[in-house]
């Protein structure tokens, strides 16, 4: 009797940990989804590519704070039964058996997903669905056991030591994984030549067939920007970019690069909209259009579209064709492989500019590339 609850006791400790383990993880991505920040996701791009896939939320619920929502959940119910042992233990032990049920269900799910249908794997959510998997092994070892007061009282001091533990640390290594690695001032931007190598690469990337741009093709500067249209930063950086545009009107040329992020609502319809513009050849036209408007529902899209009066017969079918998804689903994968997280990012000609430049830096760059 006593190894038995022993190993109850150690088996929720074990849980317990798992639980603050998860949040931890489930809650750094929810923050990097929130607020767009990059990932720390070793070398490859995998966390970037899940990020911008229509896996990342659920009914417009993004994807890790259904994970906070279940470790919070679990580690709820350990401390539950910890403090009303003997109130339901058969049922409060059955619950949690079917939490982590479900949990390690969904995290199964989620990794099937991201083999199969996204094709990349996100590091972090690999780490999420490894501790649900734990969770569920652990989960076996602990039965529906009351706990005299002396362990009680005991194991609640072990659970506040946890969750103090879990909290100051988990803060504090949240903080240095979003944080930018920088002193805060605006990065200085030089002109890099990207190898051989690199220049092909790039190129396959960033110009599609098909790809549409603003102004001359003989100018020797192409600026690539990689756009959310419901991005606050995108909507600012616009005016940068057009007086950029009028000032080196016969050295520059632009092209634009949709790059939807998940926690912005219409984002992803808005890239369509301006796709089904682009069709029409009024792509730039548009964007300007929505850009200097605030509103961004179906009905607004439409009538942006009217105003430049686009054929609507052919506008509205092609917001829900299947390949005007399939070119927004190209352009946020060959963003991702090109290393983008965030929006805008901007690229001159193959290399991509670190940090946002206002007017005066990107006149400075096309002056030295010219």
């Amino acid at each position: 009797m006593a190894k038995t609850l022993e190993r109850v006791i150690w088996a929720r400790r074990i849980l317990f940990g798992l639980a603050l383990m998860g949040l931890f993880i489930a809650s750094y991505l929810f923050i990097t989804y929130t607020y767009s920040t990059s990932i720390a996701c070793g070398t490859g791009h995998g966390c970037d590519l899940v990020r911008a896939s229509q896996w990342s939320n659920w009914y417009g619920i993004p994807t890790p704070l259904l994970g906070m929502i279940y470790y919070t959940i679990i580690a709820g119910l350990l401390i539950i039964r910890t403090v009303f042992s003997g109130w339901k233990t058969v049922w409060m032990y059955r619950l949690l058996m079917v939490s982590v049920s479900v949990g390690v269900i969904e995290s199964g799910f989620l990794t099937f997903l991201q083999i199969f249908e996204i094709k990349a794997i996100c590091s972090w959510c690999i780490a999420s669905s490894v501790t649900a998997a734990l969770m569920f092994i652990t989960a076996w070892w602990d039965k529906a056991e009351k706990l005299d007061e002396p362990t009680m009282i005991k194991e609640l001091k072990t659970q506040f030591l946890l969750l103090v533990l879990a909290a100051v640390v988990g803060t504090i290594a949240i903080v240095i994984l979003v944080t930018p690695q920088t002193s805060g001032e605006r990065p200085v931007i030089e002109p890099y030549t990207p190898s051989a190598e690199e220049e092909r690469a790039a190129q396959m990337r960033l110009y599609p067939e098909g790809l549409s741009y603003d102004g001359p093709a003989s100018a020797p500067v192409t600026i690539v920007e990689f756009i959310d249209l419901e991005c606050p930063a995108c909507r600012s950086f616009y005016t940068e970019l057009k007086n950029v545009q009028e000032r080196y009107s016969e050295d520059v040329r632009i092209a634009y690069r949709h790059f939807p992020l998940p926690i912005h609502q219409h984002a992803k319809e808005a890239a369509y909209a301006a796709v089904c513009a682009d069709e029409q050849g009024k792509q730039f036209a548009y964007i300007d259009n929505l850009l200097s408007e605030e509103g961004l529902e179906r009905d607004d899209l439409i009538r942006y579209a009217a105003e430049l009066r686009l054929d609507l017969d052919r506008f509205v079918p092609c917001l829900t064709a299947t390949s005007t998804k399939e070119r927004v689903e190209q352009d946020l994968h060959d963003g991702s492989a090109l290393g983008v997280n965030a929006t805008p990012t901007i690229f001159l000609n193959t290399t991509q500019i670190d940090g946002l430049p206002n007017a005066e830096q990107l006149g400075t760059l096309i002056e030295s590339m010219r």
